[in-house]
């Protein structure tokens, strides 16, 4: 069995109450709901940066570019395309991790 360490946190008097109500109704101590909750949260954060990493370096990629002389700071024709591109990329991936 692995150790077990003591972990203190902060949280106002009712959501201390609102927490303790909700392990108990599920059948678990404090520590194993929080547990369970923040892992739930590290799994989401992480399938959401993974999600969004290819556009992350396309934004990069793009933001590392040098300006064209003399340019307007708007969105040309690529620009548009790629951040189309990206957001699709973005759904699709979200819609079959949903499927799945």
């Amino acid at each position: 069995m692995a150790t077990r360490e003591r972990f203190s946190i902060s949280m106002d008097a009712d959501v201390r109450a609102r927490v303790k109500q909700h392990a108990d109704a599920m059948g678990l101590d404090v520590s194993a709901y929080v547990t369970a909750a923040v892992l739930r949260q590290i799994d989401e954060d992480t399938a959401v940066a993974r999600r969004f990493a290819g556009i992350d370096a396309d934004i990069a990629a793009t933001e590392a570019l040098p300006a064209p002389s003399g340019a307007e700071p708007e969105f040309d024709d690529a620009e548009l395309a790629a951040a189309r591109a990206g957001m699709a990329r973005a759904l699709t991936q979200d819609m079959q991790e949903s499927a799945a």
